[in-house]
């Protein structure tokens, strides 16, 4: 014990806690995510525009809503004769939101309303500092304030801001033990009336909201519309003596999107023009079942492939469809690693461990869309990437969850694999996963989309 421990070096993890910092919502996310693009030579191409392109250009597009990017590196042959090589993550994860009408008072306090996204653990936002961020929308008037609407789509014309207020405004007290005996026994929380965050002491609600917009930078008081969250203010850390973990808020999926974009740019360095056209796919509203204008279910991604197969100069005229059928997808999402105080709640054969490597993940009630054949074009990546590769496979006796890998396949007909880094208590605002796992998912994916 008298030996001082060293954090080991490994690479991304200190670059990840960085950018996840930043990525507090899925508006930020793709924020952050642009900055990396940008860096990286990456131009901003607008959905609504024609979408031709040349061999070698890198370009994103991110949907109206700000929630969701595809970002694209355009390969030398046309996608009908190589099919595109996809990674696909989510850029949402469980949270807390305000509700429409979020100011109320109780108990001499002034309190936020919120609404829960997703299955969180509802026990760790509690005595929790947090903070505040997303988007605040509001209707373009004239002098007289008067509505303006778009000559072209008839309809009004919105400016968004997107916030941040880095500081801990409120916090979601938890009952003390004196008050309920129960608590350590039983402990249901009740979304309704639990989860709701005080803000400020006093009973002024308009006053605190004031005091609330001087610190966001924009008048939430005039709003017309907004999307904010509470964020656990708590930065994610290594931890471990040894520094091997990465703790935080977000892993699940925020994580596989830093690695997929990390492995695209990667990609970029190694060979500028590819022969294939890459694409780094990243969806809002994966923990709600995705089915939103943005989601992994919307025609969001199909259409764009369609359009930049259609406008390839390689094309000899093909169908723009027949792309997909040469094209696989990694579906990258968080997985379960063995908890070493609860080692019974997976199956021992399929029970991935932290630092050992990363997770193909198989369900034949097709909950993950993992096939025989995926699976071992999976294995010859890892192998090709000289990455350790881990199974999982839920206990038959518990529920299994999903991700966006069967929404794409089954949109775009393509070939796909679940994977993921394996981590512990999924959903909480103090989530764990491995600091070495983060590079070793980043360099299956860079391999895939180089090829070798």
């Amino acid at each position: 014990m008298t030996k001082k421990a060293k954090n080991q070096q490994i690479p991304g993890a200190d670059r990840y806690i960085d950018w996840l910092h930043e990525a507090c919502t899925p508006q930020h996310a793709v924020t952050a995510c642009v900055q990396q693009l940008q860096a990286a030579g990456f131009a901003e191409r607008d959905l609504a525009d024609d979408l031709a392109t040349t061999p070698g250009e890198r370009l994103y597009v991110i949907h109206p809503d700000g929630k969701s990017i595809l970002a694209l590196v355009i390969g030398e042959r046309s996608p009908t004769a190589t099919g595109y090589a996809i990674v696909g993550a989510h850029t949402d994860s469980p949270d807390l939101r305000l509700r429409l009408n979020p100011l109320q008072s109780t108990a001499g306090t002034t309190q936020l309303a919120t609404q829960f996204h997703g299955g969180l653990i509802r026990r760790s936002w509690l005595d929790r500092p947090l903070g505040l961020a997303g988007s605040v929308y509001n209707v373009v008037r004239n002098k007289r304030g008067v509505p303006q609407f778009h000559a072209l789509t008839g309809q009004p014309m919105l400016t968004r801001r997107l916030i941040r207020v880095d500081e801990a405004i409120a916090i979601i007290p938890d009952l003390a033990i004196h008050l309920d005996r129960e608590k350590n026994d039983k402990g249901a929380i009740n979304p309704q009336n639990a989860l709701n965050a005080v803000f400020a002491s006093g009973n002024d609600p308009d006053a605190m909201l004031k005091l609330l917009s001087a610190k966001a930078g924009v008048a939430l008081d005039e709003a017309d519309g907004f999307d904010l969250h509470l964020v656990p203010l708590q930065k994610p850390m290594r931890t471990g003596v040894d520094g091997s973990l990465v703790t935080g808020a977000r892993h699940d999926d925020l994580a596989m999107v830093w690695c997929g974009l990390d492995a695209l740019v990667q990609s970029v360095h190694a060979e500028p023009t590819p022969v294939r056209t890459r694409v780094a796919a990243f969806f809002d509203a994966e923990e709600t079942g995705s089915t939103t204008s943005s989601g992994a279910s919307s025609s969001f991604l199909r259409d764009v492939l369609v359009r930049i197969a259609r406008r390839h100069p390689d094309n000899p005229g093909k169908d723009a469809e027949s792309a997909f059928a040469q094209t696989v997808c990694l579906s990258a999402d968080m997985a379960h690693a063995q908890h070493p105080n609860f080692p019974e709640m997976h199956d021992k054969y399929h029970a991935p461990l932290i630092n050992q490597g990363i997770v193909v993940k198989s369900n034949t009630a097709d909950r993950y869309a993992t096939t025989g054949e995926t699976a071992a074009l999976l294995v010859g990546l890892c192998e090709a990437a000289q990455v350790p590769l881990q199974a999982f496979v839920t206990r038959q006796d518990l529920a299994c969850g999903t991700t966006i890998g069967p929404i794409v396949a089954a949109s775009l007909a393509a070939r796909t694999v679940d994977l993921g880094c394996p981590m512990w208590a999924m959903h909480s605002t103090a989530e764990t996963l491995g600091a070495h796992d983060l590079d070793a998912m980043t360099a299956v994916m860079r391999t895939f989309f180089v090829g070798r």
